[in-house]
């Protein structure tokens, strides 16, 4: 065997050794965010049929019940109905002053009343001693109660003993302290009252014009006040512009200074997110990633899994909307796999990189070789302690 032949059966072997991570990593992933592919939307269609035809059979027979319980409750009420004639009718005019045509009418309503209130009777002697169909008269609504927020919480029941107990061991005297406490209020006549001035002054509280802030804009507030405290927003405009100017920018900065979570979002208001790129960083550990993506997604404003999300082994919490990606060095590895050119991404940070794990430094040896073919490509190296002066020659 030649040595092209070899080669050839070993860049084969690569290629369904890869093929087959990569199907293995997507039947193990948990899809967080909801798809909107074309699968998606034939599901939709498919229980908006069902529905519609489970709403055509039901809307019949919702109406048969309606009518019935209204028949109940008209005839109740024309009983109620006939029963106030008869009497006015007997108030009004007695026996002897009515015709015979009159009278007969007369009869015939007393009949009617009897046959009515009879035929009640007759229902009620029906369920004596025999077994009967149970009516639907229960409101399911009103036996509904709301879930107490305390009794998520643990330990409530122990709690609630341990109150309901506490509470019966004390005496409760409300009529003695009645008796004791002062008079509250005393009588005031209109003789006692009086006026010190017949003009009334204007107050000198001003009233302010604006409406109080809902909870929502008092957070979002809050957010903006804390992002313009952070170290880093008074380098926004000067950052992004050395961004512009240079394709490898090494960021070294203190913990808390908002290189991981603010420099993103300027990033993305910049305009690096055009044309459906996506601007990825990357965490040393996958509970970084997830609490940072979450709290970026709060600052922005928007749902985890749409414009911001993050991506660990295991877990996928993205969607067609993100563009702002979160994910841990082993997540890069494998879209290496699937995109090599990284197409899809105009930007890519590399956080906590003085941490100096395997994978972090397999990714340098990785995005130095893409960046060379990639001028579109914007690097981005950040840390909290690091020597900038060798990651700049190792970068060219």
């Amino acid at each position: 065997m030649s040595d092209s032949d070899s080669s050839e059966e070993d860049r084969k072997a690569r290629d369904e050794f890869a093929a087959r991570l990569r199907k293995k990593d997507k039947e193990k992933t948990r899809n967080i965010a909801t798809s909107s592919d074309r699968k998606a939307f034939e599901e939709a269609a498919k229980r908006l049929k069902l529905e519609v035809e489970n709403q055509e059979k039901l809307i019949p027979r919702l109406r048969i019940e309606s009518r019935r319980k209204y028949l109940e409750k008209r005839k109740d009420d024309k009983v109620q109905e006939l029963e106030a004639d008869i009497l006015d009718d007997e108030y009004l005019f007695q026996e002897d002053e009515l015709t015979e045509r009159e009278r007969k009418e007369r009869a015939h309503k007393r009949k009617l009343l009897e046959l009515a209130k009879e035929h009640e009777k007759a229902r009620e002697l029906e369920r004596v001693q025999r077994y009967h169909m149970p009516r639907d008269v229960k409101d399911s609504i009103k036996d509904y109660e709301e879930v107490d927020e305390r009794e998520k919480k643990p330990n409530y029941e122990q709690k609630k003993w341990e109150e309901e107990q506490m509470s019966s061991a004390v005496f409760h005297f409300g009529a003695k302290q009645r008796e004791q406490q002062d008079v509250e209020y005393d009588l005031v006549l209109d003789s006692q009252i009086d006026f010190i001035q017949a003009l009334s002054m204007p107050g000198t509280k001003e009233r302010p014009d604006e409406r109080p802030m809902t909870e929502a804009q008092k957070k979002r507030m809050t957010i903006e006040e804390t992002q313009k405290s952070l170290p880093v927003y008074k380098f926004k405009d000067d950052l992004i512009q050395a961004i512009k100017d240079h394709q490898v920018l090494i960021i070294e900065g203190e913990t808390g200074s908002g290189k991981t979570t603010q420099i993103p979002q300027y990033l993305w208001q910049a305009g690096f997110t055009k044309d459906g790129k996506k601007i990825g960083c990357t965490q040393p550990r996958r509970v970084a990633a997830m609490s940072v993506a979450a709290r970026v997604a709060e600052e922005a404003g928007v749902k985890l899994g749409n414009e911001v999300g993050y991506s660990i082994r295991f877990e996928d919490c993205t969607s067609e909307r993100t563009v702002l990606k979160y994910m841990t060095d082993g997540t890069l590895h494998r879209e290496f796999l699937s995109e090599p050119d990284l197409q899809t991404y105009s930007v890519m940070i590399i956080d906590e990189a003085h941490e100096r794990t395997l994978h972090t430094d397999i990714l340098f040896g990785l995005v130095k070789d893409i960046a060379r073919f990639r001028p579109d490509l914007k690097l981005l190296i950040s840390s909290a302690t690091l020597d900038a002066e060798k990651f700049s020659s190792f970068f060219d």
